[in-house]
């Protein structure tokens, strides 16, 4: 959305997707028997079961039983081709070897650098660096669409929601209502967010962003009828295209800047200390390049 995007580090210069796939490939099918557990799936006599399948999936949600199928679909296949290689000696092959070996060894290089540098550094960064880093660099953070910051109050009926907007033009404090709203159910109130920033492409339906774009700092919508409910918006805050972004809103971007230049200087530091209590020595011409971040 901005014309400063930055991009993240990609995960893939710290775990190389080749080791993944090797690594499980290699686990998925060389896994001892479960000896407990309700069984999915069997292929002679090594066996899948639930809790196998809840340990290895998001559990932010529920499984279905066409995701419970397609992974026992690919556990079989993995064990049929695995018992197969097996069989030709290709799990003991001197190659395979060496994969799996690079394979820990990169695994085990990703742990460390986790843990020594990359946690280290993102965990330092604090909020007076962040409001620094925008000021001196605030011409790259130019709004390319009209931005508005809002607080969403989401009722199922009309009359609660407009009860609820009665009561905050007449006592003049959203704050307080909220909270007498949100403490009482009988009230209505389904749903809350706070500050919350918006362009016309993410506030759906239109007729939000033509409400929201209209109100002014503070002011309170009347209540729209939505799929979701009848919404009632309160105006934090325009800001018009081709302006500078707020700090708020940019936050979150300017951390991952930040901390992505502290890795890198970590980075370079930690290799140094290591050099340091190693020898080292180059046996071709060329310049060392082993303090950049690879």
């Amino acid at each position: 959305m901005m014309n400063c995007q930055y991009h993240q580090e990609e995960s893939g210069l710290r775990f190389p997707l080749f080791f993944f796939g090797i690594m499980l490939l290699f686990f998925a099918g060389c896994s001892e028997p479960e000896q407990s557990g309700t069984v999915v799936a069997r292929v002679d006599n090594q066996m899948l079961t639930m809790e196998m399948i809840r340990a290895n999936v998001d559990t932010s949600r529920a499984l279905t039983q066409n995701d419970i199928q397609q992974y026992a679909n690919r556990w079989v296949t993995n064990e049929l081709l695995f018992q197969e290689a097996q069989q030709r000696g290709y799990d003991i092959s001197e190659q395979i070897k060496q994969k799996l070996n690079d394979a820990r060894k990169q695994f085990s290089i990703a742990e460390l650098l986790e843990k020594e540098v990359y946690s280290l550094a993102s965990n330092d960064i604090r909020r007076e660096e962040i409001a620094l880093y925008f000021q001196a660099h605030s011409d790259e953070f130019i709004l390319r669409e009209t931005l508005v910051r809002l607080s969403v109050v989401i009722f199922g009926e009309f009359e609660p929601a407009n009860q609820f907007r009665t009561t905050v033009l007449n006592a003049g404090e959203w704050e307080k209502t909220i909270d007498q709203y949100r403490s009482d159910p009988a009230k209505g109130l389904m749903s809350y967010s706070d500050s919350v920033f918006y362009t016309k492409s993410s506030l759906y339906p239109q007729d939000l962003w033509k409400v929201a774009s209209a109100l002014g700092v503070s002011e309170v919508s009347f209540p729209v009828k939505t799929s979701a409910g009848y919404i009632v918006l309160r105006s934090l805050g325009q800001f018009k295209e081709n302006t500078i972004a707020p700090l708020h809103y940019m936050e979150a971007d300017i951390r991952n800047r930040l901390a992505m230049e502290l890795r890198q200087k970590r980075y370079q530091q930690f290799i140094q200390e290591l050099r340091n209590k190693h020898t080292v020595t180059m046996m071709i011409a060329g310049t060392d390049t082993t303090g950049g971040l690879e």
